[in-house]
């Protein structure tokens, strides 16, 4: 009876890890093969083609194509070109002769392919009778354009067998030079994986640069740009305003204040240009109500690469600007972060009156942060140098301390958490209170929203504050109802000492909604209350990091 219980508990033993193996084989089985999110370039550079005929490089259909080996399922690809939306891209081609001295890189002018032939034409400097064909930059530009081209960003790894095969093609090119000649797309990067730390590269709209980069631009040093020169309706070089009667819907006899500002590569913006002039205030005609108005570009500044447009109600008070997205060639190339934004050089032009609450920017953000780890939208942390001193400023009016625009969809991650801390301080009039806050804001929009508040306790005596402040933010929910769930302290001085008094928000719920799909931007202020102002020694912000944690 041993035994054959022995026997029994053995058998239930083999079943159970049979049964084990086979649920592991259906669980197995019902995984999803999804695509790589990066490749290596080197997977792209297997294909070769064995030459046929002399000087001919068409050969049977389904010869020229070819599936890479990669993490993940990823689909064949036509050797000789592809496409970048609607725009088709000629891969070069290296032509291996068996006499090395007539070998070459090739880029094709045309190409075919159906289902009785495939090749190409066109390109090609010398003549070939025994010969191979292969990737002419060792599989990049294959990977590059048949990588899914939308957000977030793909990207396509460079090792040190690249760099082998880049040494084995003919002529030898540069790396760097197959890097700077390959045609790429913002939504596709590189990165160089035999560098220390890895090198990427972005691309900046026409061709890849190595980071440090923001939005799309790369950078070495930091460079502060001012704001324009005001706006005006005399004679001047640039920032001319004029008026024409057709093409709009402006009121007849209405008086408009017009501003403007830069923009730089990062979406940093300078404040406004001189509104206060009455020559930077225009009357539409008093004969129709078609009226337009037009305002031609700042001049080229260093460190912008577009610029912005605003204009108030009419008789509006200096100050009281709406940001404009008005007609005129986009400065696409140039940013990646900001919307309405008007390429340097090209006019821009008012046909109907708008209303909203973007506001003129109140601080300066047009600086580079001082460290950053890619493009703003995937940054690791990103530390910034002291904002704008504010001055004074009178109770219940906030002091913006900082402001940082952030691209479209910054937050739209269902459980994205981003870390932002700061110290600043703020001189005082009287006793009373302080008020940190930080909002976020759609713009262009009519909506702004305030996830974190912290009220200091009672200030004894005109003094200088020091504050310092961490802040946690999650998503909570996505889309155009976006909301946030946002939680920290601030530590304030208030009694002219180093012994602080720490305070935190008294939030227990997720933030009111906003379209967390736009280009939103970060704003902190300070506001002082129970009869506490600014005093004229004013408020910064000396140190602000932002970390993406999640």
């Amino acid at each position: 009876m041993k035994s054959l219980s022995e026997a029994v508990r053995r058998g239930l033993a083999v079943l159970t890890i049979a049964i084990v193996v086979l649920a592991c084989g259906i669980t197995a089985g019902a995984q999803s093969n999804l695509p790589p999110t990066w490749v290596f370039a080197r997977a792209y550079n297997g294909w070769n083609i064995v030459g046929q005929q002399a000087n001919t490089f068409t050969f049977n259909g389904g010869a020229c194509n070819y599936s890479p080996y990669n993490n993940g399922q990823s689909p064949s690809f036509f050797v000789f070109s592809g496409y970048q939306n609607t725009t088709q891209v000629f891969f070069p081609v290296a032509i291996v002769d068996a006499n090395s001295a007539v070998s070459e890189i090739a880029t094709p002018t045309a190409t075919v392919q159906t289902g009785s032939s495939c090749g190409f034409s066109g390109g090609v400097l010398n003549a070939h009778t025994s010969f191979t064909l292969q990737s002419g930059t060792a599989g990049l530009q294959e990977a590059i354009v048949t990588q899914q081209q939308s957000a977030p960003v793909f990207n396509v790894i460079l090792d040190k067998y690249w760099y082998q095969s880049v040494s084995a093609l003919p002529g030898a090119p540069a790396p760097a030079s197959i890097i700077a000649a390959v045609t790429g797309n913002a939504n596709v990067g590189i990165v160089d994986t035999t560098t220390m730390p890895w090198t990427s590269y972005t691309w900046n709209g026409s061709k890849y640069v190595a980071s440090a980069a923001f939005g799309s631009v790369s950078y070495t040093s930091l460079t502060v740009v001012p704001a324009p020169t005001a706006l005006s309706t005399s004679a001047t070089v640039a920032g001319i305003i004029t008026t024409a009667a057709t093409g709009g819907t402006l009121p007849a006899s209405s008086t408009y204040r017009l501003a403007a500002t830069y923009v730089t590569a990062n979406g940093g913006e300078t404040t406004i240009s001189t509104d206060s002039a009455s020559t930077a205030t225009i009357q539409t005609g008093g004969t129709t109500a078609t009226n337009t108005i037009t305002v031609t570009s700042p001049a080229a500044a260093t460190g912008a690469v577009g610029w912005r447009l605003y204009m108030t109600a009419a008789s509006g008070s200096t100050g009281t600007g709406i940001l404009y997205t008005a007609s005129c060639a986009s400065a696409s190339t140039g940013q990646t972060v900001l919307n309405g934004v008007c390429a340097i050089g090209s006019s821009a032009t008012v046909t109907a009156v708008l209303t909203g609450t973007a506001k003129e920017p109140a601080v300066s953000s047009a600086f580079i942060p001082t460290s950053a780890s890619t493009s703003p939208l995937q940054n690791v942390m990103a530390s910034y140098p002291p904002f704008t001193n504010t001055g004074a400023v009178s109770t219940g009016t906030p002091a913006y301390l900082a402001v940082v625009n952030l691209p479209a969809g910054y937050f739209n991650v269902l459980g994205r958490t981003v870390k932002m801390c700061g110290a600043g301080f703020s001189t005082t009039t009287t006793t009373g209170t302080l008020t940190l806050a930080t909002l976020l804001a759609s713009v262009p929009g009519v909506t702004s929203i305030t996830p974190f508040t912290a009220l200091s306790g009672s200030i004894t005596s005109a003094s200088t504050v020091n504050f310092n402040f961490c802040e946690t933010w999650t998503t909570a929910a996505t889309g155009a109802t976006g909301t946030l769930e946002a939680h920290g302290w601030v530590n304030y001085t208030l009694a002219a000492t180093a012994v602080s008094s720490p305070t935190q928000d008294n939030i227990a719920a997720v933030s009111s909604t906003l379209d967390l799909t736009k280009q939103d931007q970060l704003e902190f202020t300070l506001t002082g209350g129970t009869s506490e102002a600014i005093a004229s020694g004013g408020a910064q912000l000396r140190q602000l990091t932002i970390e993406v944690l999640q």
